[in-house]
């Protein structure tokens, strides 16, 4: 029974359905920028930390929850630096999670104006990724299961990754290939476990519509391809208050719907949730999941820095 349970679970992690959630899937991507696409680093001038947690399928027991950390930083005027954590953990079990993948990164990004509304960023990513097994840590109902005896696996493995994003005062696109772990194939009871590893591509674009002087109207689309699979895309609106909230509408190529939404504590500080309905095994069961952030920007920019006002 341990043994197919967790079977199962590894089978979930090389389906359609859930392959995107070791590749950053999250509803309110445009927050982690950062994470998303390493050129994204120091488009704000200022010392931010970004974080979103995501509890995918949150009705069922054992799914996904994934977690991701984002800080960006301003070297000079045209160089940034950025570095983010990434966790995804699988499976609920009396003591642990049998199944994590971590991504630990560094980011360069290096920015140029090359006209009045037109700017160019190229960002490179250098990292580490982890996948961690680990069932003889576990405590199963069976002592005598074979199933928790000896069958850990540890993988840890070089990524790469890189970025690059045009934008304006009002306007973005940009596309990456967020991380490439270098690494073969790893078969485990018919499941290659690399394959949880492997490169990915984001293509990114919004626009904002300014509506007056208070709010703004903005779109956002994402389009996300991963080898072997169909392309999938993801489309956000949101209506925003520019001193105090936002409040929005998500859909998803899978058929899934959210509604996102942030509130501004101070000039500083803001909080961030979305909630999430879809249906997963061809559409015959009901999912939701939860998703909460929050960023927080250190310091402004000076005023001798010429930064245009962004909500992306």
């Amino acid at each position: 029974m341990f043994r197919k349970y967790f079977g199962y679970i590894l089978f979930m992690l090389s389906a359609h359905s859930l392959n995107a959630q070791q590749a950053s899937l999250t509803t309110q991507y445009d927050v982690v920028s950062g994470i998303q696409n390493p050129a994204y680093n120091g488009m704000h001038q200022s010392l931010r930390i970004d974080a979103i947690s995501r509890i995918q399928w949150a009705n069922f027991p054992g799914t996904p929850r994934y977690t991701c950390l984002g800080i960006q930083t301003p070297l000079s005027k045209d160089f940034a630096l950025g570095a983010n954590f990434q966790s995804l953990k699988v499976g609920s079990f009396k003591v642990a999670s049998p199944l994590s993948m971590n991504v630990i990164a560094g980011d360069i990004a290096y920015h140029k104006q090359v006209s009045k509304n037109v700017n160019v960023a190229v960002g490179l990513r250098l990292g580490i990724f982890g996948f961690n097994m680990q069932l003889s840590s576990l405590v199963a109902d069976n002592p005598t299961d074979v199933a928790i005896g000896g069958n850990d696996y540890n993988i840890n493995t070089p990524v790469i990754g890189g970025g690059v994003i045009i934008y304006g005062k009002n306007y973005y696109i940009g596309g990456a290939m967020p991380q490439y772990a270098l690494l073969s194939d790893q078969i485990i009871d018919n499941v290659n476990i690399g394959y949880n590893a492997r490169t990915f591509y984001l293509l990114n674009a919004g626009y904002i519509i300014p509506l007056n002087s208070k709010w703004n109207f903005k779109t956002t689309i994402q389009t996300r391809y991963y080898y072997g699979l169909p392309m999938q895309f993801d489309f956000n609106g949101y209506l925003i208050d520019k001193d105090l909230f936002s409040i929005g509408y998500g859909y998803r190529s899978t058929g899934s719907h959210a509604v996102l939404s942030s509130i501004k504590v101070n000039e500083f500080f803001k909080v961030l949730y979305s909630y999430e309905n879809g249906t997963v095994y061809n559409k015959n069961i009901p999912f939701v999941s939860h998703e909460f952030g929050l960023s927080y920007s250190f310091s402004q920019p000076s005023k001798q820095t010429k930064v245009v006002p962004r909500f992306y």
